[in-house]
């Protein structure tokens, strides 16, 4: 008996541990989140950023509203985990990262403007610019073209990046990161405009 006993104990305990090895957390990804963050980056790019409310009158006696929050953009996401209340918490997109990385594309936004206009350039599907078609240009727009392409898609990869790092997504999430703000670049395009659909094919809006 007292054997059967230890190996009912035993059994008990493989149990335990094989449910609990099961167990895994599910973080709910922030996309509607990052869409908006997205949105106020891109339209910030094209210089079309809101001017912001002039702030409320202050009672007498009661400090400022500036004294009382930071005058930053912040988006807010739920982070939602089984078993556990949802928490609140920040997307940073004021990082000294994220600002010099949006501040380097607003500069090179205008001269990728006549690009986009023309044909040259395109909008696809994974977040990033694409060369499309580089004929009737000069050799020195066809080199400017390339040079400028390269330069915006590597500040977007930096950008996407330094985005969930500020947030602490996993590294394995910055692809999807990247296909919202593709979304985002796809309504915010102008008319004429070559993009990329998420089926891959391309289209001028």
């Amino acid at each position: 008996m007292p054997r059967l006993g230890q190996l009912v104990i035993l059994v008990l305990i493989w149990g335990i541990t094989a449910t609990c090895a099961q167990i895994t957390v599910n973080v709910y990804f922030p996309a509607a989140e990052i869409r908006d963050a997205a949105t106020h980056i891109e339209r910030e790019v094209r210089q079309e950023e809101a001017t912001p409310a002039a702030p409320p009158e202050t009672p007498p006696g009661k400090p400022p509203q500036s004294q009382l929050w930071p005058q930053t953009w912040q988006v807010r996401l739920v982070l939602s985990m089984p078993t556990a209340a949802a928490q609140s918490i920040n997307i940073n997109i004021t990082t000294p990262a994220v600002r010099q990385l949006v501040a380097a594309r607003k500069q090179r936004y205008p001269n990728l403007v006549s690009l986009f206009d023309r044909g040259a350039l395109g909008e696809n599907s994974r977040g990033l610019v694409e060369l499309r078609d580089l004929e009737g240009l000069s050799l020195q727009d066809k080199a400017q073209a390339q040079a400028l392409s390269q330069q915006e898609n590597n500040n977007r990869q930096q950008l996407y990046q330094a985005l969930a790092e500020a947030n602490n997504i996993p590294r394995d999430q910055v692809a999807r990161i990247a296909t919202i703000f593709a979304g985002v670049n796809r309504q915010e395009a102008r008319t004429g405009w070559w993009i990329q659909e998420d089926n891959g094919g391309w289209k001028r809006k």
